[in-house]
């Protein structure tokens, strides 16, 4: 097998990249190539593997340093692993979209639009070439906004497109922690899933090979509070994950849907107004001048993590470091990630039969929506097919929310793909959140002319139309 990893310089890819080596038949004999624009990152990433345990054990090739026409020969799977634009215009849109009145994230918000907006074409591109290079490989994007993405490759392109999130394994946290009141990653569920990446829910599963409906139902019965957490997290994440897990029991009791993956701006849209107020109370507007001096500092940090790595790459690395080592060094980009979206996946082009959760077009998969539309669901992956696990209705409560979410994101991947301006706007007031108004008119401006540099020309003219 051979893969390749478009944004090979990010380090995450030595957790996953050691699960991978730990299934000794799926790359032995193979390949995996590391393509960065930044060659000495990805270098470091490659000899940083070299030195895994688990690499020692397989005969599979690395490579880094070539062309991108040169990576694509012959894949079998092509992830995209980065972060279009800068951070400045990033964290600018951050700032006007609050002062408009709207939520910000890198996804689903309108800062995760314009996110898709600059990040598009630079996929588009790699999928034009895996045409000529790899038709047959897929194209597994972790890049947000990643359903805009895959809706874009697979609807105008000939690639099999697969957005895929980090929050896969979400909920094995949480439901670990409502159903027997620990920190801990439990596998003892089984769920099957539909709506859109950071909002999908889930519609069956079991807990225990019990019915996780009646268990979370017998568990929510009598009186229940948040688990401690683990002591290492910092206080920002605990506050996160307690807010989120709070509100997973607050909206099954209310509305009765269970959401798949807490991210906050999925779930944002069940309480907007809230969620909006209660961020509004805890942090004060940004200033561009303190927006430029945590520009400065997110660099800062990012050279400094550069020459740490770089200087545990220079040392003889302790065995006992990959085991528990890391841990004690606060290095968890060296954990072995064997539970990775990317992991799965590839286990599932090796051969094994394997159930996973991504964003594709629905193709008949749930029902109300048309094929073309881009959902996450749940889909059986064996030998390079993948298929539906079943067919599903996402709940009537939420079926509208869902409906123009899917569709604002669909709409996007149409306007990135065409470089069609007139469809931009419609696809970006389509956004079901203030939705045609005055405000919303306002902020898309702003933020057209704030990634205006980073945005394709024929799109740069989306103001006329809003």
């Amino acid at each position: 097998m051979k893969a390749v990893f478009v944004g090979g310089g990010a380090v995450r890819l030595v957790g996953i990249l050691r699960a991978a080596f730990h299934h000794r038949g799926m790359f032995e004999g193979g390949e995996i190539n590391l393509y960065d624009i930044n060659v000495p990152r990805a270098e470091a990433v490659a000899k940083m593997l070299m030195k895994t345990p688990e690499f020692a054990r397989v005969k599979c090739k690395l490579t880094w340093g070539t062309t991108l026409e040169k990576a694509l020969e012959g894949a079998d799977m092509v992830g995209v692993i980065l972060m279009a634009g800068s951070q400045k215009t990033a964290q600018l849109g951050d700032k006007v979209s609050r002062d408009h009145g709207f939520l910000s994230s890198d996804n689903v918000s309108p800062n995760g639009a314009f996110l898709g907006i600059k990040g598009g074409p630079i996929l588009l591109n790699v999928a034009k070439k895996m045409e000529q290079y790899c038709p047959q490989a897929w194209l597994v994007d972790f890049a947000n906004p990643i359903a805009v993405h895959s809706a874009m490759i697979n609807n105008h392109t000939a690639i099999e497109a697969l957005g895929v999130c980090g929050g896969y394994t979400n909920h094995q946290w949480d439901l670990g922690r409502i159903m027997f009141g620990k920190d801990e990653q439990s596998t003892a569920f089984d769920v099957e899933t539909a709506g859109i990446n950071h909002l999908s829910f889930i519609l069956k599963g079991t807990c225990n090979g019990q019915d996780l409906f009646k268990a979370l139902d017998r568990r929510l019965d009598r009186e229940w509070t948040m688990c401690p957490l683990q002591k290492h997290l910092p206080a920002w994440s605990q506050k996160s994950i307690t807010r989120s897990v709070t509100n997973l029991v607050r909206f099954y009791r209310q509305l009765g849907v269970v959401i798949f993956s807490t991210e906050g701006d999925g779930m944002a849209h069940l309480y907007y107004d809230e969620l909006f107020q209660m961020e509004a109370r805890e942090s004060k507007p940004r200033t561009l001048a303190q927006i430029n001096a945590s520009v400065k500092n997110t660099a800062k940090h990012r050279k400094e993590f550069d020459q740490t790595f770089q200087a545990l790459l220079n040392t003889d690395i302790d065995p006992k470091f990959w085991d528990t080592g890391w841990k004690d060094r606060g290095m968890g980009w060296a954990d072995r990630a064997d539970r990775d979206i990317f992991v799965e996946l590839l286990r599932g082009l090796a051969g094994e039969t394997i159930k996973v959760v991504t964003s594709r077009l629905n193709n008949g998969a749930v029902a109300g929506f048309t094929d073309r539309t881009c959902l996450e669901y749940s889909q059986i992956v064996k030998g390079g097919v993948i298929r539906p696990a079943g067919h599903y209705e996402v709940p009537g409560v939420v079926h509208g929310l869902i409906s123009s979410l899917a569709t604002h994101q669909t709409m996007l991947a149409d306007a990135i793909a065409t470089d069609d301006p007139k469809l931009l706007a419609k696809a970006l007031l389509a956004y079901p959140v203030k939705q045609f108004s005055k405000e919303a008119r306002s902020l898309f401006k702003d933020l057209a002319k704030i990634n205006r540099d980073e945005m394709s020309p024929g799109l740069r003219r989306v103001g006329e139309y809003l």
